[in-house]
């Protein structure tokens, strides 16, 4: 798998949380006390944008649509 290049950091540690498009997906980027989490932009119940979501301390991000709830924390953790 090879990285590809999304945006840039500053930019992201300025808002907070941005979008970007990686070949035909949107994915959410969120800076965190611990690092930088990402997912699908798009909620699969309805297709909300996530960016737009609450994420809590704990890494749960919620969808302000329908308040359905992701874990973002990585595996292991």
């Amino acid at each position: 798998m090879a990285w590809e290049k999304a945006l840039q950091l500053d930019r992201l540690k300025r808002d907070g949380r941005a979008v970007a498009k990686i070949g035909n997906r949107q994915v959410a980027l969120f800076q965190t006390e611990g690092g930088i989490l990402a997912c699908n932009n798009r909620c699969p119940h309805e297709g909300y944008p996530l960016r737009e979501g609450n994420l809590d301390g704990a890494c749960i991000l919620t969808c302000n649509w329908h308040n359905w709830k992701f874990d973002l924390r990585p595996a292991g953790t």
